[in-house]
């Protein structure tokens, strides 16, 4: 079963060889003691930004992962935020299903990425 927990960016960083460079909260998925992905909150630009990986997704982690992308959706607007961005993954067909059921709408083409909004 899915567990989703708070983890350190940093360690984020060194699992998936990534450099996050804003500031950020981070949370990891478990299961079965396996790392399945990872996902948070960012700040950088002059933007909130959501962020999502999945290292091996099944089909029933849709439903915790749309709970844990609305929770950070609400803790963004706990903290202020007016909108919160992501940049679509053209890797996966159901991004844009995901995006749309998480409150997400395009925004903008920038650096060859499909930017997305949700106004909160």
């Amino acid at each position: 079963m899915l567990q989703i927990e708070r983890a350190d960016p940093h360690s984020i960083e060194i699992a998936l060889g990534v450099d996050i460079d804003m500031p950020a909260v981070a949370f990891v998925g478990i299961d079965d003691d396996r790392f399945v992905g990872s996902g948070g909150l960012a700040w950088g630009q002059d933007r909130c930004w959501l962020w999502f990986q999945v290292s091996d997704g099944k089909p029933e982690y849709a439903r915790p992962v749309l709970q844990m992308a609305r929770r950070l959706i609400r803790k963004a607007a706990q903290l202020g935020e007016p909108a919160v961005y992501t940049i679509r993954d053209p890797r996966f067909d159901t991004s844009p299903r995901l995006l749309k059921l998480t409150g997400f709408q395009f925004h903008a083409l920038e650096d060859g990425n499909e930017v997305y909004r949700c106004d909160i």
